[in-house]
């Protein structure tokens, strides 16, 4: 007669076999009967270090328990937990399933079946978030983001998640544009700074969708446009230059993409005037230091006093408006708005992107009629891109 030692004995060397062996899936231990509130466990394979290591979860009625154990000291762990704190345990395998229950009376029974689920590599157990932007992408050693062996910098890890996630949502919105193929893709970066996005959108149309891309990166400062410049021929970016200018000059030719991140101000309404004004079919504009509107706030009668009577949530509150107004004003000039976060809230308070893609299908005229409800609850008059935009007038 085999002992409940023996059965149990039996499932544990199952386990400790399957795990060795790679044909390890799954555990799942149920039926708790410890202390404390009843919890489910589920055991899986993961690796540490390139070695496979077992990944115990707990599942409490409020929140999960991880621990992560050497292959034997796992299997050590939870042959404890078995019979004592769970009286059911099933394996999963690529090649059988095992099960074994306790009864009422704490007597072990074994059974085995066709295996259910396929076992999987290990994963790692600190999963790296997949980007489209390799860390080891030329350019970013050129602006120093990544180190020379192509890995990225720790005081560089913020601006390089901030380029990973631009390049994310730039992505979603192309395939919206219809570009044709048989033209260039060209492209306008206003207030493009040391050009970290710049480069990194040119080498995402030329590299990953294979597309020929003449772009433009405005900058005022001429140090960085030189510097930009020299990275650009360099890495043979033969479509891409930078030149110094100033967004509210800059010419207005037919452009297919308008990019302006944290221009400041009212830089940001000039980048979409021009964007509006050269008939683009994509504006990202991420916008920054909004200051036009929050002097012109005033109560109106609805009940703002309360708000605006604190300087700080007077211009949070300015800030909101201002890109509302922005959003309506793209409507009212025939573009679709979607309102993104572009980067946490850690990293930056400013850290909304208005994406606009060229659409037949928006209700301009209800856009614009928003935009002046909105004047009137607020209570401001001017707008520097209204300004600009003859049609919203």
């Amino acid at each position: 007669m085999t002992s409940a030692t023996d059965v149990k004995g039996e499932f544990i060397s199952a386990l400790a076999a399957a795990a060795e062996d790679g044909s390890f899936a799954k555990l799942a231990l149920g039926k708790f009967r410890g202390e404390g509130d009843t919890r489910k466990a589920v055991a899986t394979l993961v690796l540490i270090k390139d070695k496979p290591h077992l990944k115990l979860v707990t599942s409490y009625p409020r929140k999960d328990e991880t621990k992560t154990f050497t292959i034997d000291q796992g299997v050590e762990f939870i042959a404890d937990l078995i019979g004592a704190d769970y009286m059911s345990a099933t394996l999963f395998t690529n090649v059988r399933d095992v099960r074994l229950d306790y009864s009422r009376k704490g007597v072990p029974h074994l059974s085995t079946g066709k295996p259910t689920m396929t076992s999987s590599a290990p994963q790692a157990h600190d999963r790296k978030k997949a980007y489209l932007v390799p860390a080891n992408r030329p350019y970013l050693k050129g602006l120093e983001v990544a180190d020379r062996d192509g890995r990225i910098k720790p005081t560089m890890q913020g601006k390089y998640r901030q380029i990973c996630r631009f390049i994310e949502i730039a992505a979603d919105l192309i395939p919206e544009c219809a570009f044709e193929k048989s033209t260039p893709i060209t492209v306008v970066d206003i207030g493009a700074g040391k050009g970290y996005l710049t480069f990194a959108f040119y080498d995402y149309i030329t590299t990953i969708l294979q597309r020929e891309c003449r772009m433009t990166g405005i900058e005022l400062r001429s140090d960085l446009v030189t510097l930009c410049n020299n990275l650009a021929r360099d890495l043979h970016f033969d479509g891409l230059k930078f030149v110094a200018e100033e967004a509210a000059k800059a010419e207005s030719p037919v452009v297919d993409i308008v990019i302006a991140l944290h221009a400041c101000d009212t830089a940001t309404d000039d980048a979409m005037a021009f964007g509006i004004h050269s008939g683009a079919r994509l504006i990202l504009s991420a916008p920054c230091c909004q200051h036009e509107i929050a002097p012109q706030i005033k109560d109106t009668g609805e009940g703002l006093k309360g708000l605006i009577k604190y300087p700080l949530l007077k211009q949070r509150q300015a800030d909101l408006v201002t890109d509302a107004a922005r959003a309506l004003l793209l409507e009212a000039s025939g573009y679709k708005v979607r309102l993104i976060e572009f980067v946490s809230t850690e990293h930056t308070s400013k850290n909304i992107l208005i994406a606009a893609v060229k659409s037949a299908t928006v209700d301009r005229s209800a856009a614009l009629q928003q935009f002046r409800a909105l004047q009137n609850t607020i209570g401001f008059s001017g707008h520097h891109l209204a300004s600009q935009l003859k049609d919203a007038e």
